[in-house]
């Protein structure tokens, strides 16, 4: 069997850890190749795994004279299945539909109606764009059993979507690259010694909502004044969420820390593992700080109640409201116990449930599905 994974390349977050580790960990079971846009993250990393990688430069997200060269592509390659990952390889595919002899396939990684929330232009195009793209795909992959449904409430069929949850990899070395003072001073964050830290991770978008842990902090402050704050991402919010922590009088507590390079060094670094988010797909956030045996608080949105079940191996908060995350917070940060019990739970079920080898043997097992269905839509 040889699949087509198509992706822009320009990934950063838990995309780009979904496709990169599906696609190492595809290798010793399928012929499996990545083709990008740009010459981006994605397409770099995979080329270091030694990940056949195909590169098709785009020069801006309108140019359609990749259409016909990756059409050339996947007769030349001879690929059984074509496998896209997001917005823009989406709107590219769309274009091959009915000229391909092979089975189209896209991973919805999000609600695609959220993705450029609080852009305009990109949501009445790019958003519209895409939601007509994804009409002429075959077939479905869903990240949780809650975007399943929300496929097939917004018409998609049914017996189209498969639902593959996210995985991460457990044989990759979580030993951190700096200590966590060492990682702290070079992020500029100074905290006195044993003081606890509660740090969200994620790009500043208002779908991501860092608003929330901010108005939770002064309540936090009141009973547990040493504690710190970091939020590590960056995006057009970051300006906003800056005026508001000096806004509620907490910037001395919160610290902004931009993109992290290094993900090992940082959870090593918290005590407690917080998003967020409005809306989330199956977050690899959440999977990367149960490695570190964290213990966590999330929003009950997309598919995280499907990881984590509410006062067993993590917490969970209706998306907004920020009392009821302060409280969690103050539980956890006045119980040790706790935080070290609901971590090491958490860390538990994501190794038994949700390993890349896990998610490429159900990728596998739905590839063969659906080329033994044969005749397509």
């Amino acid at each position: 069997m040889k699949v087509l994974h198509v992706t822009s390349g320009g990934d950063t977050g838990g995309g780009k850890s979904h496709i990169l580790g599906l696609l190492q960990a595809l290798q010793d079971k399928i012929d499996a190749h990545i083709l990008c846009f740009l010459e981006g993250p994605v397409y770099q990393e995979a080329v270091a795994r030694g990940i056949p990688a195909h590169l098709l430069p785009q020069e801006r997200r309108y140019d359609l004279s990749v259409v016909g060269k990756l059409r050339r592509v996947i007769e030349e390659g001879g690929y059984d299945l074509i496998h896209s990952h997001g917005s823009r390889a989406n709107f590219i595919l769309a274009f091959l539909k009915g000229r391909l002899k092979v089975p189209l396939v896209t991973t919805i990684h999000s609600d695609y109606e959220l993705d450029f929330l609080g852009n305009i232009y990109k949501q009445l195009v790019y958003t519209n764009l895409n939601k007509l793209a994804l009409r002429f795909f075959d077939y479905y992959l869903a990240v949780s059993e809650h975007f399943r449904e929300m496929l097939i409430d917004r018409g998609f069929p049914g017996e189209r979507i498969f639902t593959v949850y996210n995985g991460i990899d457990l044989s990759e070395n979580t030993v951190p690259r700096l200590q966590r003072a060492a990682f702290l001073s070079q992020a500029g964050v100074e905290v006195l010694p044993g003081a606890p830290l509660v740090g969200t991770m994620g790009r500043l978008h208002p779908v991501k909502d860092q608003a929330v842990l901010l108005e939770a902090v002064p309540a936090v402050l009141d009973k547990f004044p040493d504690t710190r704050f970091i939020i590590a991402g960056d995006g057009d919010e970051g300006s906003n969420l800056l005026r508001q922590a000096r806004r509620l009088g907490i910037d001395g507590a919160v610290h902004f820390i931009g993109y992290v390079e290094d993900p090992d060094s940082y959870f090593n670094a918290i005590d407690i593992n917080v998003l967020t988010s409005r809306s989330e797909s199956f977050p690899y956030v959440l999977l990367e700080g149960a490695l570190h045996r964290l213990p966590t608080v999330a929003t009950r949105v997309g598919g995280i109640p499907e990881m984590i079940v509410d006062g067993e191996n993590g917490f969970l908060f209706t998306p907004g409201d920020s009392g009821a995350l302060a409280q969690i917070l103050i539980r956890l940060l006045g119980d040790g116990q706790l935080r070290r019990e609901v971590g090491e739970r958490f860390y538990a079920h994501v190794k038994e449930n949700f390993s890349t080898a896990k998610m490429a043997a159900t990728h596998v097992d739905i590839y063969k599905q659906i080329l033994a269905a044969g005749t397509r839509r």
